[in-house]
């Protein structure tokens, strides 16, 4: 899974994050190298970030492939997103990740989801509850925590603005188009969109 990552070097300061590369900026901001840009924040902006995880993925194609590179590739980010780098969900990176301060101290908190992206779980990028977490399971009890602990924060600041965005990409019918690859990579190789998308809307929050 690629990611990118953005920090506007400005006063207030703001971040933009594509897949893991938002994840990675949350993670960053309970550092302790980063505690005194917390009061300077303005802007994060998450285009297909994983921020819940990739354990309530409704394609059986997706979580074949998922199972198959658990296998064969033994990389951190790959059990993160699986839950599956600790036997008890709750100490896994992504529910302490849900735990700590962190997006309710910008003033505006945008996340941009595709329903062509079927790498990322919708939801997923949303941060917002699914389907199989409303099952009453053990992974649906810890899938509500975790939005309860993410989300909270951000709706109690009355001074966040809090935004979600759903775009569709124009894509040629293909194989990677097929199992969702096209439509998550667009958010960032797609120019014409990313120019509608600044150009309409998401210049203003940059201002």
């Amino acid at each position: 899974m690629n990611f990118f990552i953005v920090m506007l070097i400005f006063s207030p300061r703001s971040f933009i994050g594509f897949s893991l590369g938002a994840l990675i900026i949350r993670a960053a901001l309970w550092r302790p190298e980063f505690e005194a840009f917390l009061g300077n924040l303005h802007t994060f902006l998450s285009f297909g970030g994983p921020h819940m995880g990739l354990m309530c993925h409704s394609r059986n194609l997706f979580k074949t492939g998922l199972w198959l590179e658990q296998l064969f590739d033994k990389s951190v980010s790959v059990s993160q997103m699986a839950f599956t780098d600790h036997k008890d969900p709750r100490q896994t990176f992504l529910y302490k990740l849900s735990q700590k301060t962190g997006l309710e101290h910008f003033k505006n908190v945008i996340l941009v989801s595709a329903l062509q992206d079927h790498i990322v779980p919708y939801h997923s990028t949303r941060i917002e509850m699914c389907k199989a977490a409303l099952k009453g399971d053990e992974i649906g009890t810890v899938y509500t925590e975790m939005l309860r602990n993410t989300l909270e924060p951000i709706l109690k600041n009355k001074n966040c603005n809090f935004v979600r965005y759903d775009v569709s990409f124009d894509m040629p019918k293909s194989f990677n188009s097929f199992i969702g690859r096209t439509g998550h990579c667009a958010f960032v190789s797609s120019w014409q969109f990313l120019e509608n998308f600044f150009h309409n809307a998401g210049l203003k929050y940059f201002e």
